[in-house]
């Protein structure tokens, strides 16, 4: 794990418990290009169902920069980002994405495979290479906080969760 990504993805947890004190879903996310925070957001999906933390701050990096054009960047979020993000990612054309809880329901790394999907780099302008994606950094961490807000379905062994609570098992 680099030093940086570590710094980031713990600002990411940092948001996602802030978007809990505000009254939403612990989410949180940064855009970071040439070691400069580009933008940075918590979860505002209670107000507008499509403002996932990482959508707000892949929008405010646009904002800032004047262009969609994030190659190079690094979009980090405290989850696995959903096919939605994942999709905008893409679009935006990031480089990288790291976050630190795996979302093995909802992943648009490991359910869909969005962020590792070759045929979308066929689409220039609109897409470009496939980023490189790091996950679990920080996941127990990452994990508290989801704890906090009683949603139990992100983690990497969240699956079985599941499938135990299916069989009736507690």
């Amino acid at each position: 794990m680099k030093e940086r990504d570590s710094h980031y993805i713990q600002r990411c947890i940092e948001l996602s418990a802030q978007s809990i004190d505000k009254g939403d879903a612990p989410f949180g996310s940064i855009v970071v290009k040439d070691d400069e925070v580009i933008s940075e957001s918590s979860n505002f999906a209670a107000r507008r169902i499509s403002d996932h933390a990482e959508v707000v701050a892949l929008h405010l990096a646009h904002e800032k920069l004047g262009h969609s054009n994030l190659k190079g960047a690094t979009l980090y979020s405290n989850c696995e980002p959903c096919p939605m993000c994942s999709f905008m990612a893409r679009e935006y054309k990031v480089s990288r994405v790291v976050y630190a809880i795996h979302s093995p329901f909802m992943g648009g790394h490991s359910k869909w495979n969005i962020m590792q999907d070759k045929e979308l780099q066929h689409f220039p302008p609109f897409f470009d290479t496939i980023p490189e994606v790091i996950g679990g950094l920080h996941e127990k961490e990452a994990k508290n906080v989801f704890e906090r807000s009683g949603l139990w379905m992100f983690g990497k062994d969240s699956r079985s969760e599941f499938e135990r609570k299916v069989r009736g098992e507690s």
